[in-house]
């Protein structure tokens, strides 16, 4: 997808330039401009474009009423499709706050008993770039003294504009540590992955940001032959896609053999279609499940139609949104243009917009946290499990392992799954891993459980269905053999 960046970077950078070089438009020539615009790059005003007759009334019309742009424009975009929208800077940020991100260094503060203690630092930023360290403790910016700033103020002091340069002082093991750094846009971070269960790995991609999303998951796709990995649970739930780019990207790491993968349908004067091909080559995985939902979209469905019709995954869960049209970000004199160019169409099945996608395996997370241990057995945090045991405590160690999304299936017995979903429990909490359920791990244990149903989370039956379908996939022998050099090769 290389050209649609391109092409969108392009038409940004040429009116960020004329609305630099001239005083203030009125709303007649925005209007006028955003019109034009449409009718040169828009696919729906390929065969329906806006009247000049339209064009002239409603231009004429903001001279005497300028504050109608806004209500125009888009009653004239929602008549082409569902997805184009003219908005404010103030809300694109709100509703693209994924792709548009903010400007500073990258860092998660947190107040402690300490100081000001880094608690993460963003991947591909300024700060991990200039080597920045969690548990570093944050003392002075820009030369001033913050150990006795409030957090809230923090986060001002640390953003800016794109490109200025903010000095920190933190201290580590004693000891003061400068650095200067230049803000950049920061992005959340969006791919995560973890050990499911033996063989099983359960990915996450949150959105499609930037091509940092994809770096973040070919490092983690290129490291499951070591794990001797056999099945792969790809979580798109509340994905609302992003950069298609991204998403080719990892889709190209995924599928075994060499084939066409996807079709980008644009304008016949901007290229018409162009088909986008796999390099062939993804590890043989002996299951892929992917999670959907109804806030799986754009990009999203995107992933999930092409591993399902070329990757013969699985889909699991609830019918996808049903957008498969691209859109340009256009920034036009301090707002902003939202406008469909493309549509993207799966190999086999084409089109999905306004249709969605229907999974294989339909679930539903039906049940509360809080409701399910209304029944579970009591867990007594003074008496530690061992390995093996079988008893009432047992039982309800796993049952609260099981409300958590580490066991599947929960039974009074700390067995081998048991166990292993114990120590992943045990990882997460920062404890480490254990051979048994000690008296810390108990308290940890209640402290999320209690945490995750004040929060009224939901027990996650869509992962355990697909996790019970990876699981037994797992138990097939591996389709490659792992090297010694770190590399694989079919079985």
């Amino acid at each position: 997808m290389k050209r649609i960046l391109q092409t969108c970077m392009a038409v940004v950078l040429c009116l960020t330039i004329l609305t630099g070089q001239a005083a203030a438009l009125t709303a007649s020539e925005r209007f006028r401009r955003a019109a034009d615009i449409i009718n040169e790059r828009g696919l729906i005003a390929e065969q329906s474009p806006i009247p000049q007759e339209t064009i002239d009334e409603d231009a004429v019309y903001l001279e005497d009423n300028p504050d109608a742009l806004s209500n125009i424009l888009n009653d004239i975009l929602s008549g082409m499709d569902a997805h184009s929208m003219y908005l404010t800077a103030e809300e694109y940020q709100a509703g693209f706050s994924t792709l548009s991100g903010y400007a500073g260094i990258g860092i998660a503060v947190a107040q402690t008993d300490d100081g000001l203690i880094i608690r993460e630092v963003v991947r591909h930023s300024p700060a991990a770039e200039a080597g920045m360290q969690v548990d570093d403790r944050l003392i002075a910016i820009d030369g001033k003294d913050v150990t006795q700033t409030p957090l809230s103020e923090i986060g001002t002091l640390l953003q800016g504009e794109t490109g200025s340069t903010v000095r920190v002082t933190v201290e580590r093991d004693g000891k003061k540590v400068d650095f200067s750094l230049i803000r950049e846009t920061i992005l959340s971070e969006n791919v995560s992955a973890r050990q499911a269960a033996p063989g099983v790995e359960y990915i996450a991609i949150s959105a499609f940001s930037s091509m940092n999303d994809a770096e973040d998951f070919e490092e983690i796709w290129n490291g499951l032959d070591e794990k001797e990995t056999k099945a792969v649970i790809l979580d798109l739930r509340d994905n609302g896609g992003g950069m298609i780019d991204a998403a080719l990207a990892m889709l190209d790491l995924m599928i075994e053999p060499k084939t066409k993968i996807a079709t980008m349908h644009y304008r016949e004067d901007q290229g018409g279609d162009e088909v986008y091909y796999s390099t062939g080559g993804g590890l043989p995985l002996n299951k892929i499940t992917v999670l959907v939902n109804g806030n799986t979209a754009s990009a999203a469905e995107l992933m999930a139609g092409v591993l399902h019709e070329v990757g013969g995954a699985t889909l699991v869960g609830s019918k996808t949104y049903g957008k498969g049209q691209g859109q340009y970000h256009l920034k036009l004199d301090g707002d902003y243009l939202v406008l469909t160019c493309l549509e993207m169409l799966l190999p086999g099945s084409g089109g999905w917009e306004g249709k969605g996608l229907t999974p294989d395996v339909e679930a539903h997370a039906l049940r509360t946290i809080r409701g399910y241990l209304k029944d579970a057995a009591p867990l007594d945090e003074t008496k530690p499990v061992r390995y093996g045991e079988q008893s009432a405590q047992a039982k309800a160690v796993c049952q609260r392992l099981h409300a958590l999304g580490y066991l599947a299936e929960p039974t009074d017995v700390l067995d081998t799954p048991a166990l292993g979903a114990l120590r992943r429990f045990q990882t997460d909490a920062g404890l480490g891993t254990r051979l048994n359920a000690d008296t810390d791990t108990l308290q940890a244990l209640s402290l999320a459980c209690e945490s995750a149903s004040s929060r009224g989370r939901m027990i996650d039956d869509v992962y355990y269905t697909a996790l019970a379908l990876c699981t037994e996939a797992a138990q097939k022998p591996l389709r490659y053999e792992p090297q010694a050099d770190g590399s694989w090769r079919a079985a």
